[in-house]
């Protein structure tokens, strides 16, 4: 368990849930379990495009390579950029 995530959820769950309610402890779960829901389902989204894409670039070489240089290339430009700018 993330000690800074558990604190951050509190803190941020605890405006939601009324000190009036007979059952706070149900709510911040309901809350916990809304958050968990919506967070599988963003990673699973990511984790399948991402499979989607390497099978696509897999198939494509030549794209694949392109990408690659590129990305290499956009990589040694944000290396130049900080060495040959002033040091102040």
């Amino acid at each position: 368990m993330n000690p800074k995530a558990i604190l951050f959820f509190v803190s941020f769950f605890i405006q939601f849930v009324s000190p009036d309610y007979h059952a706070p402890a149900l709510s911040f779960l309901i809350l916990g379990a809304i958050c968990q829901v919506f967070s599988v389902l963003y990673l699973s989204i990511l984790i399948f495009g991402g499979t989607f894409l390497a099978m696509r670039l897999r198939a494509r070489r030549g794209l694949s390579s392109g990408l690659r240089a590129g990305v290499g290339a956009l990589f040694i430009g944000f290396g130049v950029r900080p060495a040959t700018g002033p040091l102040g």
